[in-house]
């Protein structure tokens, strides 16, 4: 390897340290996330969901940085023009890959329904509360952005009825709300 080294120029030596250690460390993000430890570092940013200027797109700019630049040599292009594109094709990708990890950070939600986000929220009898926490009914309650059906009792002395207007005052369980006539 020694000769072949040292038979390069002196720039594509260079296109080539940055393509080898860029390569390196994508290989080694790769392997990190196929076993579930994608931990990145943002960059100046306190919001982590922000994507842009982490380890991961730093990484992916010098990767397609030094693999053009290389290719560019190696057609036998100008040092000037082979970091221009190189630059250029580098800049892509770590737009790409930043975008990329944005939206994939906007699919975080775990899609279950919390439902101590309803405490407080108004809504409407849908099947008969039994009174004293006797039997379950159903309430309709705006949940999350979105119209539920829940599992409701009551701590009421007295059932409530389809159509009553109710107020949620509690979580029994991850299933079941407790409400009281509004």
């Amino acid at each position: 390897m020694g000769d072949w080294w040292q038979a390069l120029t002196g720039d594509l030596q260079i296109f080539y340290a940055i393509a080898f250690i860029s390569s390196f460390f994508l290989l080694v993000q790769i392997a990190l996330l196929a076993f579930g430890i994608g931990a990145d570092v943002d960059i100046g940013d306190d919001d982590p969901s922000s994507g842009f200027l982490s380890i991961r797109t730093l990484t992916a700019f010098s990767f397609a940085f030094g693999w053009t630049g290389v290719l560019m040599k190696q057609a036998d292009r100008s040092t000037a023009l082979s970091v221009g594109v190189a630059i250029a094709a580098g800049l892509a990708v770590f737009l790409a890959v930043g975008f990329l990890w944005r939206s994939f950070a906007k699919l975080g939600e775990s899609g279950s329904v919390d439902y101590q986000s309803a405490v407080g929220a108004h809504g409407t009898v849908y099947l008969t509360v039994a009174a004293n926490r006797s039997k379950p009914g159903k309430v309709e309650v705006m949940v999350q952005g979105r119209m539920r059906v829940i599992n409701a009792l009551t701590e009421s002395d007295e059932s409530l009825p389809a159509q009553t207007a109710i107020t949620v005052v509690g979580v029994v369980d991850p299933s079941t709300v407790l409400v009281a006539p509004h």
